[in-house]
């Protein structure tokens, strides 16, 4: 008997507004139910716990908004991508939104575990945002993160590659590129914990974050 053909689909949305306080696991439960909801024809896992072959990017942190959130599905029929689009965002909640749908799709692994990220941070203050920016460019800026009652140092070292300010409708947009997913680097997570700690009483004028492109090494 003939098995259907398998093809990779990428799916590729943003995760904005109140979908930005949904944790990672809680997202991808979002998602399964969502494809299952539309009654898409999808590859499964073989053994007892049965579950869709499908893979997600990165985790994106709590709080972080994201233009470049991605999921890829193995389905089991060509897909109709203009009705896969509408169907998708029909379902997701607010906040949730497919940008592009990419298909068919080939993995191109390159074998690193680190991703070069860029992320736009926000600021209503020209001096608060200089002062971030100076503290992202520095390598040796170091701080600490507690985990489960011990102490980890970290620098950032080459964690930042790139940062640039400019204002943007009276406010100060903070173009970083971060590097992350290596061997002793901290994640874009930690480092934006440790820059509002950084920050101190002027931390308030830190607003928003967005990671607004990824991709791996």
């Amino acid at each position: 008997m003939n098995q259907p053909a398998e093809c990779k689909t990428r799916i590729n949305y943003s995760k904005t507004l109140q979908s930005r306080y949904v944790a990672h696991l809680d997202t991808i439960d979002v998602i399964c139910k969502t494809l299952r909801r539309l009654q898409l024809s999808y590859a499964v896992t073989q053994g007892c716990h049965v579950r869709p072959k499908i893979s997600f990017g990165p985790p994106l942190p709590i709080g972080h908004a994201s233009y470049c959130e991605y999921f890829v599905i193995t389905l089991n029929q060509e897909p109709d991508l203009e009705w896969l689009k509408g169907a998708l965002n029909r379902e997701f909640p607010k906040g949730m939104e497919v940008i592009s749908i990419e298909h068919p799709w080939s993995d191109k692994k390159s074998g690193s575990a680190g991703e070069w990220v860029q992320y736009k941070l926000y600021f209503r203050s020209e001096e608060t945002a200089g002062q971030a920016r100076s503290y992202l460019l520095d390598p040796n800026s170091a701080f600490e993160v507690l985990r489960k009652g011990q102490k980890k140092s970290y620098v950032l070292g080459k964690a930042v590659q790139k940062a640039e300010l400019t204002e943007q409708n009276g406010n100060w947009l903070l173009t970083v590129e971060f590097i992350q997913g290596l061997a002793d680097m901290p994640s874009v997570s930690k480092i934006v914990t440790a820059l509002a700690e950084h920050l101190g009483s002027s931390r308030d004028d830190f607003y928003l974050l967005e990671r607004t492109a990824l991709k791996e090494l």
